[in-house]
């Protein structure tokens, strides 16, 4: 198994650690992790409490893999947050830094955090997801130092209508455009296995926008947990790979200094 979305103490938001995450995989027999601690600016363009400090994150990888290296695969990656106004500083924020991953995920929409209900407030569900899904594209479009696009259809998470479901058919311009952008650029799209705990179905985003994707040609996925707790990265992967399997991917996605190579998926099995 294998598993390209884990937060550790560099996040903010999560409560693992990097050799606890290197203990319990090699327990669990994953063949391969790759850390993906966060990193964003707030919408002024300034560091706040998602900044990663980098070198001790460095230095905590590279200590991590000396000692684990031998059991396991690890890889250094990171999730930058993408906003269309910052998207310079971004790519000046990265420069310089090595990684073997970057996941390229939307957080913030017109200065606003999707987690706040500010950005829903007075807006229909699909005024919303559209908005939503157009900063996605113009973010594709406008950067490209990020390998894959992590949970495409995250705002469901977030979104306060009781009504949460994002379908291909109602959104499908817009996430044709997104989805055949990632393909032309060489960029991967994230299958995040996170959707079960926030009671969004199996995978994010669903199967048939993953589906979509391979239609038009998609072959580069990831698989990630999108862990912050012990409970998320101790999830059972195998029914998520077969999930893949059944939509048509023979592949998984791993990454070494940004360049994707494929792990069968009966190797995972």
């Amino acid at each position: 198994m294998i598993d390209y979305h884990i937060h550790t103490q560099f996040s903010k938001d999560s409560k693992l650690t990097m050799e606890d995450i290197c203990i319990k995989a090699i327990e669990l027999g994953l063949k391969e992790i790759c850390f993906t601690d966060h990193w964003d600016l707030n919408p002024n363009g300034e560091s706040f409490d998602f900044n990663l400090d980098y070198l001790n994150y460095t230095s905590e990888y590279l200590r991590c893999s000396d000692k684990y290296g031998d059991k396991i695969k690890i890889k250094k990656g990171l999730e930058i947050g993408l906003q269309s106004h910052l998207l310079k500083k971004i790519d000046a924020l990265l420069k310089d830094k090595t990684f073997d991953f970057i996941l390229g995920s939307i957080h913030y929409v017109n200065k606003t955090d999707l987690l706040k209900d500010d950005f829903y407030k007075n807006k229909e569900k699909k005024d919303a997801f559209n908005e939503y899904l157009q900063e996605v594209y113009i973010c594709i479009s406008e950067f490209d130092n990020f390998d894959c696009l992590g949970h495409l259809d995250v705002i469901r998470r977030y979104c306060p209508y009781v009504d949460k479901s994002l379908n291909y058919i109602d959104y499908h311009e817009i996430l044709d455009n997104i989805l055949t952008l990632l393909i032309k650029k060489g960029k991967g799209l994230e299958a995040n296995i996170s959707a079960k705990r926030y009671n969004l179905g199996n995978i994010l985003p669903s199967e048939e926008i993953l589906k979509r994707y391979k239609d038009l040609g998609g072959k580069i996925v990831t698989l990630g947990s999108d862990s912050h707790l012990p409970e998320h990265f101790t999830i059972t992967r195998k029914k998520y790979i077969d999930i893949l399997k059944e939509i048509g991917f023979m592949n998984i996605a791993s990454y070494e200094n940004r360049n994707p190579y494929f792990i069968p998926v009966d190797e995972l099995e």
